[in-house]
């Protein structure tokens, strides 16, 4: 957490399935889960954000394809 910012505290329940990709990618970028989680929810708006304003999301692959994400 960071000094001198105000926090408010959330109870999640996630299923058991999807608890090991949470762990998994906290333990591989060093971040606590908390840290997961926010900026998942702060790509998740910006995602959002684009759908609603009839924005193509499309992502380039390393061998530079270009495909476009469809949000759920």
């Amino acid at each position: 957490m960071k000094p001198g910012r105000k926090y408010k505290a959330y109870t999640l329940r996630i299923p058991i399935q999807e608890v090991d990709p949470i762990e998994e990618l906290s333990r591989e970028l060093g971040k606590s889960k908390n840290d997961i989680f926010i900026e998942a929810l702060k790509l998740y708006a910006i995602l959002k954000f684009a759908e609603k304003e009839g924005m193509e999301i499309l992502i380039r692959d390393k061998n530079g394809e270009i495909k476009q994400l469809i949000l759920p």
